[in-house]
């Protein structure tokens, strides 16, 4: 559009000098102004081309970026779940300990209950053999008194 536009301007400031009877100065001018025109038109396109090449570089690397961050954003989200994860295998593992505190805790109280017991048992063990033992010896008795009640009513009926 703009080249358009500055070629019409050209053209028609060429024409109507030309047709007014410019005299060959005028006209060497205007060609050198043309022309120096032309080449600052030229530049501007070239530098306008570079402009262009690096914008659509910065586009792909702000493209990469995004893609890049994207991914960055999944990789965080990913490791969030897994600390949550983390934290909760924590928590099992702490709520785990504290059973095995309480396990033990029955466990050693179990344990002194079963050794009082067996201490408790190991008494009434060894009162039973003394008991036992005063049976034996009273019966012992018991059969040398019917012994010698049997002996006495064999003589008391001879």
């Amino acid at each position: 559009m703009k080249k358009t536009l500055m070629m019409s301007c050209i053209v028609a400031l060429s024409l109507s000098l030309g047709l007014t009877g410019c005299n060959e100065a005028k006209v060497k001018n205007l060609q050198d102004e043309l022309a120096k025109t032309r080449k600052e038109k030229e530049s501007i396109e070239a530098k306008m081309y570079v402009v262009t090449q690096a914008r659509d570089e910065l586009q792909t690397q702000v493209t990469e970026l995004v893609e890049s961050r994207d991914q960055l954003q999944a990789k965080v989200a990913e490791l969030d779940s897994m600390q949550q994860r983390v934290n909760k295998d924590a928590e099992t593992i702490a709520e785990l300990k504290g059973q095995v505190e309480q396990l033990t805790q029955s466990r050693d109280t179990a344990a002194a209950e079963a050794q009082a017991a067996q201490v408790r048992i190991d008494e009434l063990a060894a009162k039973l053999e003394a008991e036992t033992a005063k049976v034996r010896v009273l019966q012992q008795q018991l059969q040398q008194v019917q012994a010698a009640i049997a002996e006495l009513q064999s003589s008391i009926k001879l």
